[in-house]
């Protein structure tokens, strides 16, 4: 039961950070990697964040 746990928190995170690279992260001068890239090492919400108000293109 603690692998399904664990393997439907990451398939969340990494969905997260998908959809806020994707949505957010090609708007703005960070670009869509590094926003991928940061929500997916620290979390989708901080990832969020930085990419939000990161200076737009």
């Amino acid at each position: 039961m603690n692998e399904y746990i664990v393997i439907a928190i990451f398939i969340t995170w990494y969905t997260g950070s998908l959809v806020i690279s994707e949505n957010i992260g090609k708007k703005k001068k960070l670009g869509v990697e590094w926003s991928f890239f940061l929500s997916f090492l620290l979390s989708p919400v901080i990832g969020y964040f930085i990419t939000r108000f990161s200076a737009d293109k």
